[in-house]
Order: structure tokens, then C-alpha cells, then sequence
């Protein structure tokens, strides 16, 4: 196998198969007998596709229906470690949980952020139903691992110093959890998982799309949600952010009530252009034809000053709104043949996350989220330096750090056009991205999808994957939070060759519309109101264009 990214994968050869695996005899009559003997089993580096020093088991615990707090069942939790090549790199920690009454397949869960920590292994899906079995519960192994570093913030990007530890969270670490998985099912089960599923949200959306774009033949299905997956589009894109935000005197600073007094306004203007006034904008395209007249209306006129929030200066809609609601385009290409970053619907309804002082202090939610999150991108996967000022670097004209910025992206990114490998295996994705997002560019992921229609053609990309826009999703939560029989939706769709049918999502929040349902519309419809029946029944709606 030939593999890219690291000089110090070199080493492999010398290292690689020096553990092996412990025997054990799977399928034991007795579950606990057969969990209590896993503990501190070693598996060798040969069973890991990426180059490893092998895995141990440090920690196994039976688990069983009387546990105070459990609701899955009797099942086995095992705890452990993959080993670095590099001796000064962390280890990848995981969590694998295995059902007494294993149904062959597995769920892979992805992380948040910068990872560092193991996701949860015990509960529902990202936007998954919470009033039926988890999938533990229902008898899939559920597995996660902290992405090959440990840290008590998910901001925190100083690991990225290490390069092996860099390229783990890139990708790397996905397929090693996955490996240390089937070696510990063959152990235990007398065989490999029949299924492979992977799911996440965020950088786990990107995760989950990494597992099935590198590893058709490994995966079975994803269940991708508002992926980062122009992962250097969104980092350059907090540089061009934080620009715009503290250059000149933070004169492109927004305050918090301008923020909310901007997204109030466009939910007025928008909400009743889908055929009901419910608190959600979901004609998107009409809300961005009239979004430029809207801003107009809230500039400062007549000597205004726009302090504290009367009204939008030319400052901040040329600089700090430019950005938000356009992106950029820049002269060089990622990965895939990717030049920018699309914009968001910051004068459609989002809320914008700008932070809550004008001065660039370094700390998120203070400032500028995505400006917090690509000063530590800079600082530690670029220069390799915590004192370098992504404040001075120009995203245009990147000079000597032009080539990192490509080489990341094909180590971070998930824009691979070409899912033919996927496609013909009978993988399937279902991807949900909402419009509301101001984290994640809802029309940065199109982009990602248009290109792998582009590739593939509409029809067959419709065999195999299906892009539902939810109005009122943020980056999870949101006016409307989805949730929705996601993992059985996609599973039949593998074993059965069916897709979701009319797919019907529910509302999560905790507000008085919690429980309101709307149907999933599949990109690029929207739903809209019928004109009578119930505002709260997705019966009431149509997915149109």
C-alpha cells in the first residue's frame, strides 16, 4: 500500500507485526467469562492497514441490564490503546462495546472540533430518534476513538506539532478504530463484521465521509451531517473572517445585538415566503434574492454611526458581511481542484457567530468562533508555531506557505468527486446539512455534492446517496433540530436496496414547537406549506422547487 503525508512511516517496516494477536475463544457460552479474558489483550500491528506498533486492551467491564443507568442491555466495554510509530506521538484511545447479542454490524461514531476525547459509544445517533433502542441496544457493536490524541478541549490544536498525530486526526486514526474493531470481533465472535457503518456530525460528518470516500471497500454506509468537509475552506475562511473583523481597529466588529437585530429582521422578511409564518426560513433562494435589499434598509443613513447597534456601517457590510454571506475564491486550488469557500445565510435568518468582544483576545465565543479555530490551525498544523498571527497572513497570496496549505488539504479534506468504487459496492449516504448553519457553509457542502453529480452523473449519485437541506438547522440545535430513524433508514437501505421514502424528521428542541415534524426534502426542494392542514404535521407540506 502506498502511503502518502509522512516521512516517519518509513519506520513501519522495521516495527510493524511485533505484537500479535492473542487467541481467544470466541462465541464463549458465558459473555462475562468471555469480556473478563479480553482484558489486556495485545493486537498486532499486521491486523492495522496504517502503519502501527500494534493495540492492547487495557480495560474490559461487563455490563449488564441491572447496571444502574444502563439501558442497552448486558454488554462488554472495552477500553484501549493503538500504539504510534512515532515514540513521541499519543496513542489512539477507543471504545468498543460489544452486545451480547451481536447482529454482525458495527456503528463507528465520529467526533467534534479538534477531537481529543472519545465520543459517545452509548447513545442514540447524531440526530438519531432517543425513543427507540440505541444502536447497542438494538445489537450493533458501537465504536469510537478520540482521533489519535487526548485533550480536555476540543479547540485545542497544539497535538497537530507532531506529525503523526496530525495525520491520525486527518484520517488515519478512522481506519485504525476500524481495524482494531474487526480484530476484536474475529476474537471474540469467530468473525469480521458483515457491516461496517459510520456516523457523525461536524468534523465526525467529515469523518464519516472520509471512512466511505478512502475506504469503499471497508464501509458499508455513512451518516454524514454538516460536514466539514472543505476543511482548509473553513480555516482560510476564519483567517478572511478575523481580517475583516479586527483589521483597522475592529471597525468590522459586529455586536451581539446587531448580530440578533440582523437575523430577527431577515426571519421577518423570509419566514412567509415557504406559505406559513413559523419561525422557519425555508424558500432560501427567494430569502438571498431580496437578502441585499433587506441590508439596505438597516445601513446607517443621516450621520448614524452604527454604535452600538443602530444600524450597519459601510465598514462592516463591506468587510464582515462581504465575507460571512460570500466567501471567497482565491487564485490557487486544494485539494480536487477546490479554490474557496462558499458563504453562509448571515442575512438569511443565522445568527452569526462573531463573539462577543470587539478586540481579538484568542479565546472562542469572545471572539469570532471560526477566527479562534483557524488561529489554531495555523498555529499548529501550518507554521508549526504558537506565536505565528493568522491576523498578518493574507489568504490570496499565502507565499511560502502555499504548498502546506495543498498538502493539508488532501490530508483534512473530503471533496474526493469520484465515490464510483462506493457506488458499485452498494454503499449508501445519507447527508443532512441545515440552512442555518453558521459554522458550516450549507452552500460549501452543495458545492462538494454538485461536484460528485458533476463526476457521476445525477442519476447514479441518486443510487447511492441522497443531500436532505433542513431549514432551521444550525450546527445541530438550531430553530429546527432534526431527529429522525436515521441508522435503520440507512441499514435498509443497504440490506434491502431501499431508500428513504418520504423521510418525516421531528423536531428536537426544547421550545413549545418541540415534536412539530416536517418531511426531509431531498436537495434541491425545500417544503413547502400546502396551504391548509396542520402547520405542525409535515402532512401539511410539499417538497418543492
Amino acid at each position: 500500500m502506498k502511503i502518502k503525508h509522512m516521512k516517519w512511516l518509513a519506520l513501519s517496516s522495521a516495527m510493524g507485526g511485533v505484537i500479535a494477536i492473542v487467541a481467544c475463544s470466541g462465541g464463549s457460552s458465558n459473555p462475562q467469562s468471555l469480556c473478563d479474558s479480553m482484558n489486556n489483550v495485545a493486537i498486532g500491528a499486521a491486523q492495522f492497514s496504517y502503519p502501527t506498533t500494534g493495540a492492547n486492551i487495557t480495560s474490559t467491564t461487563y455490563v449488564t441490564s441491572t447496571t444502574t443507568g444502563n439501558t442497552n442491555g448486558n454488554y462488554c466495554k472495552i477500553l484501549g490503546s493503538i500504539h504510534p510509530i512515532d515514540k513521541t506521538a499519543p496513542d489512539i484511545n477507543f471504545q468498543l462495546n460489544v452486545p451480547n447479542t451481536w447482529n454482525g454490524k458495527v456503528v463507528q461514531s465520529g467526533g467534534g472540533g479538534y477531537d481529543g476525547n472519545i465520543p459517545n459509544t452509548l447513545g442514540a445517533t447524531t440526530l438519531g430518534l432517543t425513543t427507540i433502542p440505541t444502536p447497542l441496544a438494538a445489537g450493533y457493536m458501537t465504536l469510537a476513538d478520540d482521533s489519535g490524541h487526548q485533550a480536555a478541549d476540543s479547540n485545542d490544536a497544539s497535538f497537530a506539532m507532531n506529525d503523526e498525530a496530525m495525520v491520525n486526526f486527518g484520517y488515519m486514526h478512522i481506519k485504525k478504530a476500524h481495524d482494531v474493531a474487526v480484530a476484536i470481533a474475529q476474537i471474540m465472535n469467530g468473525k469480521a463484521p458483515k457491516r461496517f457503518y459510520y456516523q457523525g456530525g461536524s468534523t465526525g460528518g467529515r469523518e464519516a465521509l472520509t471512512a466511505a470516500m478512502r475506504w469503499p471497500e471497508s464501509y458499508d454506509g455513512v451518516l454524514v451531517n454538516y460536514p466539514t468537509a472543505n476543511f482548509l475552506g473553513i480555516r482560510l475562511w476564519g483567517v478572511a473572517l478575523g481580517r475583516a473583523i479586527y483589521d483597522n481597529n475592529s471597525a468590522g466588529w459586529i455586536p451581539p445585538a446587531l448580530v440578533d437585530k440582523i437575523a430577527s429582521n431577515a426571519i421577518a422578511k423570509c419566514d412567509a415566503l415557504d406559505g406559513v409564518v413559523d419561525g422557519l426560513v425555508s424558500n432560501m433562494a427567494a430569502c438571498r434574492a431580496q437578502s441585499d435589499a433587506m441590508i439596505a434598509s438597516m445601513m446607517c443613513q443621516n450621520g448614524e454611526t452604527g454604535n452600538p447597534t443602530n444600524c450597519i456601517t459601510p465598514v462592516q457590510l463591506a468587510k464582515t458581511l462581504n465575507v460571512y454571506h460570500n466567501g471567497f475564491t482565491i487564485p490557487y486550488s486544494f485539494a480536487n481542484n477546490v479554490n474557496g469557500y462558499d458563504g453562509y445565510n448571515s442575512n438569511e435568518g443565522i445568527t452569526m457567530g462573531i463573539g462577543t468582544s470587539p478586540n481579538y483576545v484568542g479565546v472562542d465565543l469572545v471572539n469570532a468562533h471560526h477566527v479562534f479555530r483557524a488561529d489554531q490551525f495555523f498555529k499548529y498544523f501550518v507554521a508549526k508555531d504558537p506565536n505565528f498571527n493568522i491576523l498578518n497572513f493574507d489568504i490570496q497570496n499565502p507565499g511560502v506557505w502555499q504548498n502546506k496549505i495543498v498538502s493539508l488539504s488532501d490530508i483534512l479534506g473530503a471533496t474526493t468527486p469520484d465515490w464510483s468504487t462506493f457506488a458499485n459496492k452498494g454503499g449508501k449516504v445519507l447527508w443532512l446539512q441545515g440552512n442555518d448553519d453558521p459554522s458550516v457553509s450549507p452552500y460549501s457542502n452543495i458545492k462538494v455534492f454538485n461536484t460528485i453529480v458533476a463526476k457521476m452523473g445525477a442519476s447514479s449519485v441518486a443510487n447511492f446517496m441522497k443531500l436532505y437541506l433542513v431549514p432551521g438547522l444550525a450546527h445541530g440545535g438550531g430553530n429546527f433540530s432534526p431527529v429522525w430513524d436515521n441508522l435503520n433508514a440507512l441499514d435498509t437501505w443497504v440490506e434491502n436496496g431501499t431508500p428513504p421514502a418520504a423521510p418525516v424528521v421531528f423536531d428536537g428542541t426544547s421550545t413549545a414547537t418541540k415534536g412539530r415534524s416536517r418531511p426531509l426534502c431531498e436537495y434541491p426542494t425545500w417544503p413547502k406549506y400546502n396551504g391548509a392542514g396542520d402547520i405542525n404535521l409535515a402532512a401539511s407540506y410539499s417538497c418543492s422547487k
